[in-house]
């Protein structure tokens, strides 16, 4: 086993820190910058080394998932349904109590239709479906922060985590 050090970058007052997953790089890379001209504060798993290395072994190991959401410490994660594992990758962010508190939103498009109702019922706070655009995104965005519960206290602006591997 090893342990891996993760540091959270410091978050950028007043702005949402939206964690973005999905395993296509393009749609990973315009999806980003669509959101960061929007004012989000956007974490994805290739910003970071030793991100990417946790990344790589939570896609087939769900349970890692949890280790990599409480480090990035988003306020809110957009999950492609397409992401290898995805459900249960939903299921162990829900259940452990590091990551219960923050909302996932799933993405997807109309021909996943029983992927995304199955989200649902796992705990995806809201659907979103392809395309995506910012007019539709950012309201989105804003009402499922504004519906979350209050966020727990961090204590600095940097918060070291490690992940057994």
């Amino acid at each position: 086993m090893k342990l891996l050090p993760l540091t959270v970058p410091r978050r950028i007052d007043g702005r949402p820190r939206v964690l973005l997953v999905d395993h296509d790089r393009a749609q990973r890379y315009a999806l980003a910058e669509l959101l960061r001209s929007d004012g989000c504060d956007v974490q994805t798993s290739s910003g970071h080394e030793s991100w990417l290395a946790l990344f790589k072994s939570c896609l087939s190991e769900p349970a890692a998932w949890v280790s990599f959401v409480a480090a990035v410490d988003p306020d809110l994660v957009l999950l492609d349904i397409e992401q290898p594992s995805a459900l249960a990758t939903l299921g162990a962010v829900r259940r452990h109590p590091l990551t219960e508190h923050v909302p996932v939103v799933v993405v997807g498009d109309a021909t996943q239709r029983r992927s995304l109702q199955a989200a649902l019922v796992m705990g995806a706070i809201r659907l979103v479906h392809r395309p995506l655009t910012l007019g539709g995104l950012r309201p989105l965005i804003d009402d499922v922060l504004a519906e979350a519960p209050p966020r727990r206290a961090r204590t600095g602006d940097e918060r070291p985590s490690f992940v057994v591997h």
